[in-house]
């Protein structure tokens, strides 16, 4: 029997609060054309150490064929916590778009919240926690979304609320699909990548030394895991959380396509990535060309200190 100690049971409800709401070595392209590319992958080293947690940024095209095209659409997965040099770094990369296309539900012309302010609802509460229990950063206190370049491309909160009412769904009852869908993969009913979380680990974590390293590590197991995440919310029939809001992206897609932007980033949380893949290719006729990693969470040991 399973206990409540088991890492999918305890931390679905954390997936949720880190990957959705928000290196060029072994890029994430696909074998054959019908694959969809890696988007967040957990590094390791040679001894298979954990080394570092990374999202992908995977540029779509036209392909080979049509390479006189100039249009690219480039898809930006996003852990919502992460070092403050992985925001940094995107920060820097998103000045090179004519449009950046994000993702937060609010009304279309909502100001984003000032760093620092006080988090609004459960998953805001549970994000600005985890950031302090890990030692890392905040997306919305760190990403600059005031250039003129950035567009909202996501549903108000009344939108989302008439989508999760016509679908039948709640916070709880997508708490409990993911929790059963990760429970049924670590029960062997699907494939298995993640440890247990046994009391010694639990202890270590609670008492021990480099708490959150250990915490991090942790964590960037179960992140890696996409596939129980887009079991959970993907598939035929989709979800508020994922399909919806997706849609709600790529109509902002198609507007910008027709003012004529040329470069544009879709910066949306990992777990939205493989249906935006799929919609991409399916609707825009777009290919994914080439792709480059990340680095979002250092899960190295700490340098020794020279005494």
């Amino acid at each position: 029997m399973r206990t409540f100690l088991t890492p999918p049971s305890v931390l679905a409800y954390v997936a949720i609060a880190t990957i959705f709401s928000v290196s060029a070595a072994d890029p994430p392209l696909p074998s054959k054309p019908s694959e969809s590319p890696q988007f967040l992958r957990l590094h390791r080293n040679e001894d298979g150490g954990p080394v570092a947690l990374e999202t992908a940024v995977v540029r779509y095209g036209h392909g080979q064929n049509k390479s006189d095209q100039p249009t690219h659409v480039d898809l930006v997965a996003a852990v919502h916590i992460g070092e403050r040099e992985y925001f940094s770094t995107l920060n820097m990369l998103f000045r090179t778009y004519d449009a950046v296309l994000y993702e937060l539900v609010a009304p279309p012309n909502a100001r984003i919240p000032q760093a620092g302010g006080k988090p609004s609802g459960a998953i805001g509460t549970a994000q600005q926690g985890l950031t302090k229990l890990l030692g890392l950063q905040f997306q919305l206190d760190e990403i600059n979304y005031k250039p003129r370049n950035f567009v909202h491309a996501d549903l108000s909160p009344r939108q989302f609320s008439a989508a999760m009412q016509r679908r039948g769904e709640s916070w709880w009852t997508m708490f409990s699909k993911l929790m059963q869908e990760s429970m049924d993969r670590a029960n062997g009913e699907g494939k298995k990548n993640s440890p247990d979380l046994s009391l010694g680990d639990l202890f270590g974590i609670v008492f021990g030394s480099n708490r959150e390293l250990r915490m991090k590590r942790l964590l960037a197991e179960q992140f890696s895991d996409m596939e129980v995440l887009t079991t959970a919310f993907g598939g035929e029939d989709g979800s508020s959380l994922i399909t919806d809001r997706n849609t709600a992206a790529l109509s902002v897609l198609r507007q910008q396509l027709q003012k004529g932007s040329k470069s544009i980033a879709i910066f949306y949380g990992a777990a939205h990535m493989h249906d935006f893949d799929q919609r991409l290719r399916k609707d825009f006729n777009l290919e994914p060309t080439e792709a480059v990693w990340l680095e979002a969470w250092n899960l190295r040991d700490p340098t020794p200190q020279p005494k």
